[in-house]
């Protein structure tokens, strides 16, 4: 008997169960993410009339891709104003350069220098994920404007969740 007491007090005190707890903790950055994959620097050439008289449309002018885990929203915008070159005295307005989602079936606007809404806008963004988009240019400064090789105008894209 004596016997068996000892073996069912080793059997008891092998078959107890110890648990260890461990927090794992995680951070997660706000991730903002926008990259021009291609069409970075695009470069319209007005060397023919017909060109000069219809102007010229870039479709996908520009393609980039964007990230984030927030709900997010896309701006464009015009560095400045107007063309950096040309003749003195004659600047070139951003307005010359329209704009649009490729694809898209609304009209070409204009470009300023204010931010205008591209992908959604703050009142109304997308949800978070990834994915791409390219814009379309139409460009047409007609004759209101006199010769030059070296008209150039930033255009600013901004993705943002505020």
């Amino acid at each position: 008997m004596f016997l068996l007491l000892l073996i069912a007090t080793q059997a008891t005190l092998f078959a107890q169960t110890r648990y260890l707890l461990k927090t794992v903790a995680i951070t997660i950055p706000t991730v903002l993410d926008l990259q021009i994959i291609s069409g970075a620097n695009p470069v319209v050439d007005f060397n023919v009339t017909s060109k000069i008289d219809n102007g010229i449309e870039l479709l996908a002018a520009t393609t980039f891709t964007y990230r984030s885990n927030k709900a997010w929203f896309v701006t464009i915008k015009a560095g400045s104003a107007d063309f950096t070159g040309g003749v003195s005295g004659s600047p070139m307005p951003a307005s010359v350069i329209k704009y649009r989602l490729n694809g898209a079936t609304l009209p070409y606007a204009p470009l300023s220098n204010l931010d205008q809404s591209l992908l959604a806008n703050s009142g109304s963004k997308n949800a978070r994920g990834t994915g791409s988009a390219s814009i379309d240019f139409q460009v047409n400064p007609g004759y209101n404007y006199p010769p030059s090789q070296n008209y150039s105008l930033q255009v600013i894209y901004t993705i943002s969740n505020l």
